[in-house]
C-alpha cells in the first residue's frame, strides 16, 4: 500500500489532478467513455499508423507499444536496468530509453561529457548516466512530496541506487528547474523526464522558462532531451500539451534549440488498444506481475483526455 499512500499524497500537491479526478468518476465518466472510445475507432478507421520494430527509431514522437519489440530499445532497457530488465511496459521506461538512445546517437554518451537533470527526482537514468559521463547534477525541489523526489535524496542518493555506480560522478542539488543555478554554456547534455508539465503559469510558461533555462546552460552543439505528457484527442489542459500547444506554447519560442527532427504526432492503433484509466493507473505500481503483464502503462485517459508522453530531443 507504500505506493498508494505516496500517489494518494501526491494528489494532494496536484489540486488539478483532484478536480480531474472527481469529475470523470462522478459526473461524466459514461459521456466521456463514450467520446474516447469515438475518438479510438475514428483514429482507427481514417489514420491508422503502424511503426515497424525493424526500422531505426525516430526520436522525436510519441511512445508507442511496438518500440517495445525494437531491437535498440531493448538492448538499452538491459543497460539500463543493469540486470534482466521488467517484464511489463511502462511509458517512464520508454522516457528513459530513448533518451539515452538519443545522447548515445548524437555522441554525448561519453566521459567528455557534463549532464544536467532538470525535475530529475531519483530516476534510474541518473546512477546510469553516472556510470557512462564525466559528471552528472540532478535536480530537483526534493522537498518529499512525492515518492520520486524524496526529501533526503540530495544527502544519500546512494541509498537509492538500483545498482552501483561512480558515487563522485553524481551531485544532487535543491534547484528550481526554472531558474537553474548553473553559468551559460555550461553542459552537454539536459534532460527532463514528465517534469516540465508540472512547473506551472499560464499557457505552460513555467514549462517555457525551464526549456529556455536548458536552453541558455547548453554549450552550442548540446543536447536537451525532454520528454512530457502529450494529449492525442487535442482537448485544452492547464498542464499537459496538445497539438497547436506544444509548438505555440513551447518550440516554437524557443531561439536556440532546434528539434532535431521533425515532430511525428501520430500514434499507432495497437497502441490505442492499451488506454488505461487514469486512477487504475494510480495502484499500478501495486498490481501483482501477471497485472503489469498485460496491462500496459502508455496511454492514459483521464476525464475526456487521451494523453501520453512525448519525447522532444532538441540541438543548440
Amino acid at each position: 500500500m507504500k505506493n498508494v499512500r505516496v500517489n494518494i499524497h501526491r494528489l494532494s500537491h496536484n489540486p488539478s489532478l483532484i478536480k480531474d479526478i472527481i469529475e470523470s468518476k462522478l459526473l461524466y465518466s459514461a459521456r466521456y467513455q463514450k467520446e474516447t472510445r469515438e475518438y479510438i475507432s475514428y483514429l482507427k478507421q481514417n489514420a491508422s499508423y503502424y511503426i515497424d520494430p525493424k526500422d531505426k527509431l525516430k526520436l522525436n514522437r510519441l511512445a508507442c507499444i511496438e518500440d517495445w519489440e525494437n531491437h535498440e530499445v531493448i538492448e538499452t532497457i538491459l543497460e539500463l536496468y543493469n540486470r534482466s530488465p521488467p517484464h511489463f511496459i511502462h511509458r517512464k521506461q520508454w522516457e528513459w530509453v530513448l533518451g539515452i538512445i538519443a545522447i548515445r546517437r548524437f555522441g554525448k554518451l561519453n566521459k567528455n561529457s557534463t549532464a544536467l537533470g532538470v525535475g530529475s527526482g531519483k530516476e534510474n537514468v541518473l546512477f546510469y548516466l553516472a556510470n557512462k559521463v564525466n559528471h552528472v547534477y540532478a535536480t530537483d525541489l526534493y522537498r518529499g512530496h512525492w515518492a520520486e523526489s524524496p526529501s533526503d535524496f540530495p544527502e544519500n542518493p546512494k541509498k537509492y541506487a538500483p545498482f552501483p555506480y561512480n558515487e563522485d560522478a553524481l551531485t544532487v542539488l535543491r534547484m528550481d528547474g526554472t531558474k537553474l543555478e548553473f553559468p551559460s554554456e555550461s553542459f552537454d547534455i539536459a534532460f527532463s523526464f514528465s517534469s516540465i508539465e508540472g512547473f506551472g503559469g499560464k499557457n505552460h510558461s513555467g514549462a517555457l522558462r525551464s526549456l529556455r533555462e536548458i536552453e541558455r546552460v547548453l554549450k552550442p552543439g548540446g543536447i536537451a532531451v525532454i520528454a512530457t505528457e502529450y494529449i492525442i484527442n487535442n482537448k485544452e489542459h492547464n498542464e499537459f500539451f496538445n497539438r497547436r500547444t506544444i509548438y505555440s506554447d513551447l518550440i516554437n519560442k524557443l531561439e536556440k534549440l532546434q528539434l532535431v527532427e521533425p515532430l511525428d504526432l501520430r500514434i499507432t492503433s495497437k497502441t490505442l488498444d492499451t488506454v488505461m484509466e487514469f486512477y487504475s493507473s494510480l495502484l499500478w505500481e501495486d498490481k501483482d506481475e501477471q497485472y503489469k503483464k498485460t496491462h500496459s502503462h502508455i496511454l492514459l485517459r483521464i476525464r475526456n483526455i487521451l494523453y501520453t508522453s512525448i519525447m522532444l530531443v532538441f540541438q543548440r
